[in-house]
């Protein structure tokens, strides 16, 4: 696998990861719910203004929504169930080991809060930030033996967020393996949606920690 190819597996799962498995996790719940036409939930953007990415350095690599259908039986009856996330990812260039890759990561990963006669059935917002975390180690093959690093406070979206800070082993280019640290939010709730932020980078780069809570607090929702 090329390094570039790495690269974007790496950014994939981060994002993914959380969208995928919040819907999956979603849609054991959303069996209750029956009728004739598909039952839609839609996320709005959340993402990072230009502003906060010249003063870190980070460049945008992809904002686009991941959508997921599910079908399911109740009483006879089956029923559509099509979620749509939002995913902004960011990444910026740092030299690990003699090499210049594309290391440092940030995500916002924005899913709605699918709301049924007043429940909220989307069990992200449960999570706490270990849950979230190991849901990406899950779906990556390429990241291993997390370990809990403390906790930290930032502000999200106006609130004040648990932000579990974590290690792990992760390969980010081809041949290169290196510990990194992780920082992911705890889920806030914004108008319609759930807003979780994850950063990433080599813990020798812990100049890179600021640069992550600045992006955490410059996070912007759509919907709000």
């Amino acid at each position: 696998m090329s390094r570039e190819a790495r690269r974007r597996e790496f950014l994939r799962a981060t994002g993914g990861a959380l969208a995928t498995g919040s819907v999956i996790a979603t849609s054991g719940c959303l069996g209750v719910i029956t009728g004739s036409e598909p039952a839609e939930f839609s996320a709005s953007v959340a993402s990072v203004p230009e502003s906060t990415l010249e003063s870190t350095g980070f460049e945008e690599n992809r904002i686009e929504p991941m959508e997921i259908t599910r079908e399911f039986t109740v009483a006879g009856q089956t029923r559509e169930v099509v979620v749509t996330n939002q995913i902004a990812e960011y990444d910026k260039a740092a030299e690990v080991l003699g090499e210049r890759i594309q290391a440092s990561l940030f995500v916002a990963l924005s899913t709605p809060a699918v709301e049924v006669a007043g429940r909220t059935f989307n069990p992200i917002a449960e999570m706490g930030t270990r849950e979230l975390a190991r849901q990406l180690l899950s779906q990556y093959d390429g990241i291993s033996n997390l370990q809990d690093d403390g906790e930290e406070t930032v502000e999200v979206l106006g609130t004040d967020s648990t932000v579990g800070l974590f290690t792990a082993d992760a390969t980010v280019a081809e041949g290169i393996t290196t510990e990194v640290r992780l920082h992911v939010s705890e889920a806030i709730r914004t108008g319609e949606d759930f807003v979780v932020t994850v950063g990433a980078y080599p813990t020798q780069l812990s100049g890179q920690a600021e640069d992550v809570r600045t992006m955490m607090r410059s996070v912007e929702h759509d919907g709000e």
